[in-house]
């Protein structure tokens, strides 16, 4: 007979408990890593709204400061793409040759921090049992780069009405020399598996990128980079009609208050919503509320109105990254990732250079047309989207 001394003594220690969620991510990278990948984003939020602001502090018009903000704009998408190893032209824009030369090149070398941490995390969670955690990681980027959109603008702004236009784009500067190279050293970078280990795996994603779902989502951030592009130079036209000049960074990074919180949201949404599901309503929410940005006549009533478009934003990039991490193979998800986020940026650019031409000819009431065709369209793209999820289950059936 064994006593009881015995078994107590014998008896084995129960586990400890898995960190699980958010607490998975920081056990395995550490704060320091979180502080400094979110702080190396800003000089990208911050570029194209200051480049604008900038502009418009010493230009008669406001095509002008639009073009210069989607040149730059154009030079980040253009860097993303030569990243990606698929490079793109841009057209020509008529502008003094070394406006057009700096906007370029302060574009093309803001580093593309945004793709490289989704990667990082995709080759670090090589489990078999790490694709929710995959997610979250993915999700949580999202939403950091929605916040770095509320921060940037927002900085841009509160900067530019205290001391001057100049000092955002020294501030970008100074904060990509100090926070870039703590992010591309961090430890985070050696401890990555290679990605042939995950190349059999099942659970790693699709066998092979799908060029139609690269076509969708690659059209949907374009159109929603456009919404955001048209809109950061409407509050700037829109500011200095209100008497407010240099606050329009303040009005666009209101959108971005609530496009990270939706974008955070999306974890707890009902499993039953799918993806194309949630595109389409989120997207039926943005036209009407884009619509509805013609009646502010002042700031306060523009922040609601700004507030409102964000909500649905958010999580529609959100569904986008996801989709994109759900159909395509580890060792191509760097190329995926960077396509879509250089064509929210190219679609920045169209929109900035769209949105400041009408704003000129017509004023910003009618610059917002401009804001609610890419609603639209974002709206026509996620149908598209719908047709080729059924499309999917059909021949997976």
């Amino acid at each position: 007979m064994t006593s009881p001394n015995a078994s107590i003594s014998h008896a084995t220690p129960p586990p400890s408990a898995e960190p699980t969620g958010f607490a998975r991510l920081i056990s395995l990278v550490g704060w320091p890593y979180v502080i400094v990948s979110a702080l190396a984003r800003l000089p990208q939020s911050m570029l194209t709204i200051g480049a604008l602001t900038y502009v418009a502090a010493g230009a008669a018009d406001f095509t002008t400061p639009g073009a210069v903000a989607a040149i730059a704009g154009v030079g980040v998408g253009l860097a993303g793409l030569l990243w990606a190893g698929s490079p793109r032209g841009g057209g020509p824009v008529t502008l003094d040759a070394p406006l057009i030369g700096f906007a370029l090149l302060a574009g093309m070398v803001v580093p593309q921090v945004g793709p490289m941490t989704r990667v990082r995390w995709i080759r670090r969670l090589t489990g078999p049992h790490d694709r929710a955690t995959i997610d979250l990681a993915l999700g949580y980027e999202s939403t950091i780069d929605e916040m770095g959109y509320v921060f940037g603008p927002a900085l841009v702004g509160i900067v530019a009405a205290a001391a001057g236009a100049p000092l955002p784009l020294v501030i970008a500067a100074v904060l990509a020399m100090i926070a870039v190279p703590a992010f591309a050293f961090d430890r985070s970078s050696r401890s990555a598996a290679p990605v042939r280990h995950q190349a059999s795996d099942s659970d790693a994603g699709a066998a092979r990128m799908s060029p139609g779902f690269m076509a969708i989502g690659v059209a949907g951030m374009l159109a929603i980079g456009a919404v955001f592009g048209s809109l950061a130079t409407t509050m700037t036209v829109f500011a200095d009609a209100t008497g407010h000049p240099g606050t329009g960074g303040l009005l666009y990074g209101a959108m971005g208050i609530t496009s990270g919180l939706g974008a955070l949201s999306v974890s707890r949404w009902p499993a039953r919503w799918g993806a194309s599901f949630r595109w389409l309503l989120c997207a039926a929410v943005a036209v009407p509320v884009s619509a509805l940005l013609v009646l502010p006549t002042s700031l306060w009533q523009m922040v609601i109105g700004m507030l409102a478009i964000g909500a649905p934003i958010g999580p529609i990039m959100v569904t986008v990254f996801a989709a994109a991490g759900q159909r395509t193979p580890i060792a191509r998800l760097g190329l995926a990732m960077t396509l879509l986020s250089a064509s929210v940026t190219l679609g920045t650019s169209v929109g900035n250079l769209l949105g400041g031409a009408v704003a000129d000819a017509s004023g910003h009431r009618a610059a917002l047309s401009v804001t609610a065709g890419a609603s639209v369209a974002v709206l026509l793209v996620g149908l598209v989207f719908a047709a080729y999820v059924r499309r999917e289950g059909r021949v997976r059936v």
